[in-house]
């Protein structure tokens, strides 16, 4: 008899493949591990462009965490992380099933040291609000025509480019005056007030407008010399207008308090600087235009009355033809009227002759008959009115005869 037992127990085992034991490990990770942060350094930080991923480690004296942040969790960070930079993570565990790698997939990053800068940003603005540090300067300061503009920045970076290529396209007569300064690292918020401090002493000779204060974007570390608080007193006192245009869109600076207006950007704070000048432009053009318009009108007008009076002032001349033509018009009409009266009234005549011709005494007599007279010259027509010896004269067609009454 055969043994089965070894058989029995083998069909009776759960046997996994690989990919079942990576997807088991990792639904126990995130069933027991809820989202964590966690502090590291930045390692081995690789970026793939086609994608956008971060793929990096963070480690600490002891240990080392693989992991990744993809495009859609990083493309909101204000900063890129390198080497050695100490960063919060937020995120879960996972092993990519694929390779069973045990890893940390991130959804969030802020560099170690931000809450507490953070903590200190919004202590300090409370501090300086409640005194009513950003209630001093106002944008009705700031004045609407600009003709010279100081910039405090670096000599060196976008910002500087941005602001001067954006005021020559849109306000080429506005004067700038760089006044170089640091914009980050130790002493680089004293080296921004002396910069001001030139500016101030130059107005003195040469009027200043208004100043931008500006750098491009960075992280809060990079950015932090523009929340010193000795530089934002001295600002908030400062006896010419400010335009801080600090960072990007979503950076916010305590300087952009105390200025008189905070711009977005660096590029945004020169527009506004020109802005005035471009209304101005668009006045001139209004003006210009309306002016076109109503001398175009006048001179219309004036065409029309010339024209009317060139009517009405005809040289004698041209007064003479227009009366002799008349003249000549009239007369023709004259003529035709005469001729056609003359017309009718020959016609009538002739109806009249032949009416006359068939009672006339020579016509009838030249059809054989006569007329006889008395002495007395009365045409002889009864008989017995005669008497004896009247005598009588009878005119015939051609010829008379006389005779006398014997009977």
């Amino acid at each position: 008899m055969e043994d089965y037992s070894d058989q029995t127990i083998a069909d009776q085992r759960e046997i996994l493949s690989v990919s079942e034991v990576n997807q088991t490990a990792n639904d126990f990770l995130n069933e027991a591990f809820p989202p964590l942060w966690v502090v590291g350094e930045i390692s081995n930080f690789r970026e793939y462009g086609t994608s956008g991923h971060w793929y990096f480690s963070i480690k600490d004296p002891d240990s080392v965490l693989n992991c990744a942040m993809f495009r859609l969790q990083n493309i909101n960070l204000r900063f890129k992380p390198k080497e050695g930079d100490q960063v919060i993570l937020q995120g879960k565990l996972s092993i990519y099933k694929k390779t069973g790698r045990y890893q940390m997939i991130a959804s969030k990053m802020e560099l170690a040291g931000f809450g507490e800068l953070m903590r200190r940003y919004e202590q300090l603005k409370n501090k300086l609000s409640s005194e009513g540090l950003f209630e001093k300067k106002n944008i009705d300061q700031v004045p609407e025509i600009i003709n010279r503009v100081a910039v405090v920045t670096s000599a060196h970076g976008a910002a500087i480019k941005d602001v001067i290529s954006t005021l020559q396209r849109r306000s080429p007569h506005v004067e700038v005056i760089v006044a170089p300064t640091k914009v980050q690292g130790d002493g680089s918020a004293k080296s921004i007030q002396e910069s001001f401090e030139k500016i101030s002493k130059y107005h003195k000779k040469n009027n200043v407008d208004v100043v931008i204060l500006c750098r491009g974007g960075g992280s809060i570390e990079d950015l932090w010399s523009f929340n010193d608080e000795d530089l934002c007193r001295y600002l908030a006192e400062y006896n010419i207008p400010i335009i801080s245009g600090v960072g990007h869109e979503t950076d916010f600076t305590l300087t952009d308090f105390v200025a008189n207006i905070r711009a977005a950007t660096p590029t945004a704070a020169a527009e506004i600087v020109s802005e005035g000048a471009s209304k101005l432009n668009e006045y001139f053009q209004f003006l210009n235009q309306s002016l076109i318009k109503e001398v175009n009108q006048k001179i219309n007008q004036m065409l029309d009355r010339l024209t009317t009076l060139k009517r009405l002032l005809r040289s004698p001349k041209q007064r003479l033809q227009e009366q002799y033509l008349r003249l000549d018009s009239n007369l023709l009409e004259l003529n035709a009227k005469i001729g056609a009266l003359l017309s009718k009234k020959v016609s009538a005549f002739k109806v009249l002759k032949e009416k006359l011709s068939v009672i006339n005494p020579e016509q009838i007599l030249g059809r054989g008959y006569s007329i006889t007279f008395t002495s007395d010259g009365k045409i002889a027509s009864d008989a017995k009115l005669l008497k004896k010896d009247d005598v009588l004269e009878t005119r015939l067609a051609k010829g008379k005869v006389k005779s006398k009454v014997t009977d």
